[in-house]
């Protein structure tokens, strides 16, 4: 029997999947879009990338329900994708690994498409919108002092092994300057909201890598740990008294992209390759 809030999605999570899938299936090769010729019918199918229920492929005793519904362990995908991909004889063609792969691609392509700069010119305020809810408060008091000099972009990628996320980094690190401009006039308000920004990252980050024993768990995680710290701060943002409603999921997106690739450059993601 399915296991019923596994599959209790939040209104959020849909929104989320929908607008991020560009009315595409997520499988590489296929062209079907989500969206029936009507503009109006929805054709789409929700695939959890580890299963909801026990007898389902990629099945993980060690994940919660909520964990099983949450926006990093569901995929949209045509009903031909989803059948083939549900199919627990198939479970050994599609592992977790390959289908988290799809999704990060996908929604990259699609934000590409969009485009970052496109986005941010039609919603302006939407950086300094989403410091200010991940900045309106802080977690605790880790320590966030920038490396003394930030490290290369390309060896740090490198130094940690980022792959998926290895093209989003370098996408949106063209966006830095604009980031710390929002920055410099926070902190000539008198604002602590840059600062608050940074140790709850950090504090993420340092939760994530408390999972892993060494390095080398790191490393091999580096993915991984991206997209969780990611999932954080949209729960920040959908967990929130007064929650964003006038900006798009692609600005939300983009926005927190361009914080986290921030971030990952000030050495608050993942850790700095060492001096030589």
């Amino acid at each position: 029997m399915a296991n019923d809030k596994a599959r209790q999605y939040k209104p959020s999570t849909i929104r989320r999947l929908d607008k991020l899938s560009g009315n595409q299936c997520a499988e590489p090769s296929c062209e079907k879009n989500l969206i029936a010729e009507d503009g109006q019918s929805i054709i789409s199918k929700i695939c959890h990338i580890e299963a909801a229920s026990k007898n389902g492929p990629r099945w993980n005793e060690n994940m919660t329900d909520d964990e099983r519904r949450d926006f990093s362990n569901l995929i949209l995908l045509c009903d031909e994708h989803h059948t083939i991909i549900d199919n627990k004889e198939n479970e050994t063609r599609f592992p977790v690994s390959l289908l988290k792969k799809w999704k990060t691609e996908h929604e990259a392509k699609i934000l590409k498409l969009i485009s970052g700069s496109i986005i941010l010119v039609k919603h302006p305020s939407a950086l300094n919108i989403i410091v200010g809810f991940v900045g309106n408060r802080i977690f605790d008091h880790s320590n966030t002092e920038d490396p003394t000099n930030a490290p290369d972009t390309t060896d740090k990628i490198s130094h940690n092994n980022v792959i998926l996320f290895k093209p989003v980094i370098e996408e949106y690190a063209i966006y830095q300057g604009k980031l710390n401009k929002i920055y410099e006039e926070i902190e000539k308000q008198g604002s602590t909201k840059k600062e608050f920004v940074l140790q709850n990252i950090k504090t993420i980050y340092l939760k994530e890598k408390g999972k892993h024993k060494d390095f080398e768990g790191i490393r091999a995680n580096a993915d991984i740990i991206i997209e969780n710290v990611e999932n954080e701060l949209w729960k920040i943002i959908e967990n929130s008294s007064n929650p964003i409603t006038d900006l798009p999921i692609e600005a939300i997106k983009i926005g927190l992209l361009i914080i986290m690739v921030d971030a990952f450059m000030r050495c608050n993601i993942l850790e700095e390759p060492p001096k030589l």
